[in-house]
């Protein structure tokens, strides 16, 4: 999901002898006068820093999705606890940039890039949101249903459109959560969100209520407390579909995008389509989980941050999920936010050094 490539640049970034990480760092201001930006302020504990800038400062702290403020205005009866964005996606960065007189972009299909996510709580109390990509939803066996037990959305669309999907079914049927649910083998070929592949240790899962069980249908259905029989429709509809190979409903597994996903080794027509048919049955609740911002920062094709009039604030840069989204929050294959964030960044990098160096680089250390 992006960690190896991320780790593996960190390292070599690391490796660069004219490059010091400042961990657990955060800018408190950025200094900024008619020639551009020209010092910023980091905070390590109770060191500040003062740290003069030659070329530029670029801004990659990963968006807002952890900002009060902008979620409320953005995101609005989407709770923070389900996101799975790092803890520094505070959106301060924005805010500082902000003060300089930037501008936040407007418009876009969605503020923020979205895929359904199941919540556990740890054994040390904080809460673990595990975002369900591909490899459960998409695959044969497995349906996702609404309060009522039934089906609302193709379970093998992108997880931008299923948790777009959600987000509006929700207006009509209660859909949040949702239920992802599945048979007794597909969970031991799969595994459901944070239950791995095997169908073993099931007891944990169980226990706090993260996965929830029935020796049927409708035994399932009531703990989920949905009607019984919706359910037991839903999954019968869906066991046919399986036969056939065509969702009539919701068109699942048609385009080779979601055949990628699915698991054409179980030999079904369509390889997304599968029936439910061994007991137990399971399921697990699903929220949407904004992954990442698709709202930021205007920037220029330098990845300059631009003013409120429009012009870029000279040395000042945006890239990653601090910049608004060239994608316009249309999901439109995997990697729409690390890839145009690598694309820019050696951008802004290239940019910034070609700019007219001020005098040499002096740092400031407080206690």
């Amino acid at each position: 999901m992006g960690n190896a490539l991320v780790g593996r640049l960190l390292y070599s970034l690391s490796k660069l002898g004219n490059v010091q990480l400042a961990l657990r760092a955060q800018a408190s201001d950025i200094q900024h006068d008619e020639r551009g930006v020209h010092g910023l302020t980091l905070r390590q504990d109770k060191t500040s820093r003062s740290i003069k800038v030659n070329q530029g400062v670029i801004l990659a702290s990963g968006g807002f999705n952890r900002d009060p403020e902008q979620r409320a205005r953005l995101l609005p009866g989407i709770e923070m606890d389900w996101c799975p964005g790092a803890p520094g996606h505070t959106g301060q960065a924005q805010q500082l940039a902000r003060g300089l007189g930037a501008k936040l972009a407007e418009g876009s299909l969605s503020p923020a890039f979205w895929a359904p996510v199941s919540l556990r709580r740890r054994a040390d109390g904080s809460q673990a949101v595990f975002p369900h990509f591909m490899l459960d939803r998409a695959k044969p066996g497995m349906i996702t249903v609404n309060a009522r037990g039934a089906r609302f959305v193709n379970e093998s669309t992108s997880y931008h459109l299923f948790g777009l999907a959600m987000q509006e079914a929700n207006r009509s049927t209660p859909s949040i959560p949702a239920f992802l649910i599945c048979d007794a083998a597909a969970l031991r070929q799969y595994g459901i969100g944070m239950v791995r592949p095997g169908g073993k240790n099931l007891e944990p899962y169980l226990a706090d209520g993260y996965l929830s069980a029935g020796n049927t249908l409708a035994e399932l259905a009531g703990k989920l407390g949905m009607d019984p029989a919706t359910l037991e429709d839903s999954v019968a509809r869906n066991n046919r579909f399986a036969a056939s190979g065509v969702d009539s409903d919701f068109h699942r597994g048609e385009t080779a995008y979601q055949q990628n996903m699915g698991d054409p080794s179980r030999g079904q027509p369509n390889p997304n389509i599968g029936p439910l048919a061994e007991a137990p049955y399971y399921a697990v609740r699903l929220y949407p989980g904004d992954i990442g911002a698709a709202t930021g920062l205007q920037t220029d094709a330098q990845a300059r941050v631009l003013g409120l009039d429009g012009q870029p604030i000279a040395g000042l840069y945006a890239v990653g999920n601090d910049m608004h989204s060239i994608m316009g929050g249309v999901y439109t294959a995997p990697g729409i936010t690390i890839g145009p964030a690598l694309v820019f960044a050696s951008i802004a990098a290239t940019h910034a050094s070609q700019r007219h160096t001020r005098a040499p680089t002096r740092v400031t250390v407080t206690q």
